[in-house]
């Protein structure tokens, strides 16, 4: 009997520990002011085609509409120091969107000229020398990491209408809109897992665009 509750006291002993120690190392890992994270676009595997595509398009910024500044991309909260920090990017959120469409056509051997602001409407689409004129509106981007005892869920959600207009013709030929919302969790809290997640969702929502019948025409 007294070796069972030995034992007994033993187990809740170690199951403290290992509580306090969690707490410690999150407590460790608060931290003063922004965070800074990053989303890139991950390129599938098998995205080369067979010949290079004839297309040329040119590229406009993506439009920020989400209402919030400019960098900031999300929030970490730490249930257990109360505390809360702003997940930032490098430059702005609309970098980060046009970029990653960038190398999402250029992964696919389009060809991708940089072109300046439009407004979206018919009579603004520029005059330039390429098959389509692509930009859009960024409608969500946004993280949220959530931290407890040996415990971290991320949210990345994102949302973008993308336009596409044909500039010989002075016409918008094609408005979509892509999103993609993805919860993961980890033990602990890193930039990186959060800068995977939001990647994840980020490349997700960009990958529609290629998987839209209207798009895969113009493409060619």
């Amino acid at each position: 009997m007294k070796h069972t509750e030995s034992a007994k006291r033993r187990h809740f002993g170690s199951i403290l520990t290992m509580v306090l120690v969690a707490s410690v190392l999150l407590a460790g890992c608060v931290q003063k002011g922004p965070i800074l994270v990053d989303a890139v676009y991950q390129v599938p595997v098998g995205v080369t085609p067979d010949r290079a595509p004839e297309a040329v398009v040119g590229l406009i910024p993506f439009k920020d509409e989400r209402g919030k500044t400019d960098s900031v991309a999300g929030k970490r909260f730490n249930s257990l120091s109360d505390t809360t920090n702003d997940l930032v990017v490098q430059g702005t959120v609309s970098d980060k969107v046009t970029t990653a469409v960038r190398r999402s056509l250029v992964a696919r051997d389009i060809t991708v000229k940089e072109l300046a602001g439009w407004d979206l409407t018919e009579p603004g689409i520029p005059a330039a020398p390429v098959s389509l004129v692509l930009s859009g509106e960024i409608k969500t981007f946004w993280a949220e990491a959530v931290s407890s005892v040996a415990n971290t869920k991320v949210t990345a959600r994102v949302e973008v209408r993308v336009v596409a207009a044909d500039p010989v013709q002075k016409k918008i030929v094609r408005v979509l809109n892509v999103n993609s919302s993805l919860e993961r969790t980890n033990v602990t809290f890193s930039s990186a897992f959060v800068e995977a997640t939001m990647s994840e969702a980020l490349s997700a929502a960009i990958n529609q665009i290629f998987s839209d019948q209207e798009f895969a025409n113009r493409f060619k």
